[in-house]
């Protein structure tokens, strides 16, 4: 298992716990905290669209990938993922291995094609950067698909190719905890305050974008990781860090001096076709895919046979239940129509990559 790079995670989960421990100086002021290594504030964005998300892949097949296969007694699944998603990917140093949400559905991929022995076993877990930033690796040959929490969007479908959504999400942000309620109540009370979110994301993008009812913007600052976040907003270098729900949550229980905003975004900037609460405080639409290069349709399109298993809908629910329990995507049960926490169901496949239009229909 190729780890090495985790030790940029870890020695930020040392640091927030050094954090946690923290007692106030006794006689002399400290200087400031370092910002983490390539935190800058950037510049925001007038522009006002919204994500173009992509739900839907090509058809799903059972035929499994020949060249995954034809590594002969080398075969793997080589998986790119991130080491510090508490919720998706993390690393867990007691147990040696990597844990969450996403590596439960990649074992369900590795067991229907080795049906034998652990499937573990058959993964190899990589790290990578945030977002588009693990896209060189996936088309260098590095990794066979990236399992980070990534959205698919209609931009990034032209440089690689989705599976079906397995897990809406929406951003939100996180704040520091005041008195048992959230120092700013709402991404409302954030204009003019600074924002965090990773690199080569479409949280940071949406971060740019977003402009209060009161007319003031956010001030986005940028990191090379949404952990570096974390470590500023505890460090009071920021005001809130933004970036999708299920990441949030893990962060939360990283740090409990921290928690989610309580109040919605203004009623015109509210996406939440996919969020059963009712007081949804999602300013953007993140569908999760997984992504393959370009060229990988045989990879993808069994990846999205799997997703459609019957045992692999079970895993979902078993694995939602474990790492994203409080998480309020909404699915429809096919059985009952109750709208519940569900793997989404794609509907028809698109016939063309990059899909020349999302659905404009809720499919999940």
């Amino acid at each position: 298992m190729a780890i090495s790079s985790t030790a940029r995670a870890l020695l930020a989960s040392v640091l927030l716990a050094t954090l946690a421990g923290c007692t106030p100086p006794m006689a002399t002021t400290p200087a400031p905290p370092a910002r983490p290594p390539g935190a800058q504030t950037v510049t925001p964005s007038g522009e006002a669209t919204s994500i173009c998300p992509v739900r839907r892949s090509l058809p799903p097949s059972a035929n499994p990938p020949g060249r995954i296969l034809a590594r002969g007694d080398k075969q793997k699944l080589i998986a790119g993922v991130d080491p510090s998603d508490a919720t998706m990917s993390h690393w867990n140093s007691a147990t040696q291995k990597f844990e969450g949400f996403n590596i439960d559905l990649l074992v369900e991929v590795a067991r229907a094609l080795w049906p034998e022995g652990n499937p573990r076993d058959r993964i190899e877990f990589r790290v990578v950067p945030p977002g588009q930033g693990s896209f060189e690796m996936l088309n260098r040959g590095e990794i066979d698909l990236i399992a980070t929490s990534l959205t698919a969007s209609c931009e990034r479908a032209k440089e690689v190719l989705f599976s079906n959504d397995y897990l809406d999400s929406g951003q939100t942000v996180l704040v520091r905890k005041r008195d048992g309620g959230p120092e700013f109540a709402g991404v409302e009370q954030l204009g003019g305050k600074r924002v965090c979110a990773a690199n080569n994301t479409t949280s940071l993008a949406a971060i740019r974008r977003y402009q209060t009812a009161g007319g003031q913007r956010l001030v986005p600052v940028a990191t090379e990781h949404s952990i570096d976040c974390l470590v500023m907003l505890r460090q009071g270098q920021v005001d809130g860090v933004s970036t999708d729900e299920n990441i949030l949550h893990g962060f939360a229980q990283m740090a409990p001096d921290t928690m989610l905003v309580t109040e919605p975004p203004r009623p015109d900037r509210q996406f939440c076709t996919y969020n059963l609460s009712d007081d949804c405080r999602w300013f953007t639409d993140e569908p999760h895919a997984f992504a393959f290069r370009l060229n990988d349709r045989e990879v993808a399109a069994f990846v999205n046979h799997v997703l459609a298993l019957p045992s692999t809908r079970q895993a979902w629910l078993t694995a939602h239940a474990r790492w994203l329990a409080g998480h309020p995507d909404a699915g429809r049960d096919p059985d009952t129509g109750a709208r519940t926490p569900m793997i989404p169901s794609p509907g028809e496949p698109v016939t063309s990559w990059p899909p020349p239009h999302p659905s404009a229909a809720p499919t999940g």
